[in-house]
């Protein structure tokens, strides 16, 4: 595989002309959307009741479908139907799989310095029984709260700070909305990550909901998100974990982590089909400096005959976010995003030494610098097109830096991260 690092500086202006880059650096709001100001603590966890939750769900669960994994998460498998999200859904109202899909244009591309990553989940155990999900056990007992609970109560002082910094890459918005969802490759690193911050690599489908009356509710921003992230405060310790995200309201009152977890009992949310796939499981391996690079890959795809939206890891169907948890992007998409993303919670202007990606500057390039390549939108038609039009934004570059480039065996990629 050819020197990506040597490459991508010679190559910066020639990617700029050919690609209509437009590369720029903003502050303030995360998102460069204009009148979308989000709460600071947008993606924090929720206080709640998942504990009783997941009291209810396990209580009933057979220990001959409770597995212990290698990194010491506690899987219990569960039916389908029993997850938090359907509580009060007919049966029969579950989309076991999507009716249709587009055509996907991403080679594996595995190669000596490139492998796929899975879950330790799947590598140990193989999956559940037929018609039933895995659900982790929260560390250190049942309960979710407590965390939720930790981190409130130390946001009350006056002082407690909370800061997000993004490196990203965006497409420009879309007035009519004119996507159905995107397709992206990701490595995978295990940043170093201070107590209570998070480091996270995503994909964002939303909508910004620009094409309605403001202070309606259609006017809301909505966002579909999926990726890895390292957070304590959520998941127990610092590995890199799968994770999906969701809100239809900007982060205001709307939102949930995974199967709910972190959502009242009975709220609507996430759907998992996968009896494979565990939401908030580790990811194995991940890629080391200057050695070989562990990827995933992600898709988010509107299934035109149910309107809900479905998630693909790797090959596998993992379940889908439903149409009616949204308002602006119950039909389609008019802004897509990728990148890196570090929240930082702390009591004083003290820089916070959470790393984005590896954190190695972008500029660092393959094999040191986090990357997601081979950048895809899924059109009107429901066919997969390269993305060709791209913003790049970060937040604060004396930190975080985002490089985009593009050449025939990756498409349109780009390269972010660091630290401060």
């Amino acid at each position: 595989m050819e020197d990506f690092r040597v490459r991508g500086m010679l190559s910066g202006v020639l990617v700029i002309s050919t690609l209509f880059l437009g590369l720029v650096s903003v502050s303030g709001t995360p998102f460069a959307v204009d009148g979308r100001v989000l709460d600071s603590r947008h993606k924090m966890l929720r206080s709640n009741d998942a504990g009783d939750v997941q009291a209810q769900l396990f209580s009933a669960a057979s220990v001959e479908t409770s597995y212990i994994l290698s990194d010491g998460d506690v899987v219990t498998c569960i039916p389908i139907e029993n997850q938090p999200s359907v509580f009060h859904t007919n049966t029969n109202d579950i989309q076991l799989k999507p009716s249709k899909r587009p055509n996907s244009k991403t080679s594996s591309d595995d190669n000596k310095w490139t492998k796929k990553a899975s879950q330790l989940f799947v590598k140990e155990f193989g999956g559940c029984p037929n018609g039933m999900i895995p659900v982790r056990r929260s560390r250190g007992g049942i309960s979710t709260g407590s965390p939720v609970a930790n981190v409130q109560s130390q946001s009350a002082g006056s002082q407690t700070h909370y800061v997000h910094q993004h490196a990203y890459t965006s497409t420009t918005i879309s007035h009519p909305p004119s996507f159905k969802g995107t397709e992206v490759v990701l490595n995978v690193w295990q940043p170093f990550v201070e107590p209570r911050d998070f480091s996270l690599a995503q994909l964002w489908v939303m909508n910004t909901g620009l094409s309605y009356a403001p202070g309606s509710d259609d006017w809301a921003l909505n966002t579909i998100e999926a990726g890895w992230q390292v957070y304590s405060e959520l998941y127990g310790d610092k590995r890199p974990r799968l994770f999906v995200y969701w809100t239809g309201d900007g982060y205001v009152k709307t939102g949930c982590y995974n199967l709910n977890q972190d959502c009242p009992s009975g709220s609507p949310g996430f759907v998992q089909v996968s009896n494979k796939v565990l939401l908030g499981g580790s990811i194995s391996p991940h890629s080391a400096m200057n050695a070989t690079q562990y990827e995933i890959k992600l898709r988010v795809f509107k299934d035109d005959d149910s309107g809900n939206w479905w998630l693909q890891f790797n090959q596998e169907f993992v379940g889908y976010w439903p149409k009616s948890l949204f308002h602006s992007l119950k039909d389609e998409s008019d802004l897509i995003q990728w990148g890196g993303e570090v929240f930082d919670v702390r009591e004083s202007n003290d820089k916070t030494k959470t790393h984005m990606g590896s954190g190695s500057p972008a500029q660092s390039g393959f094999r040191e610098a986090a990357y997601q390549r081979n950048l895809q939108f899924i059109d009107m038609d429901n066919k997969m097109k390269d993305v060709h039009e791209l913003q790049a934004v970060a937040t604060k570059p004396s930190c975080y830096t985002v490089f985009p480039e593009n050449n025939q065996r990756w498409g349109t990629h780009f390269y972010y991260g660091g630290r401060c």
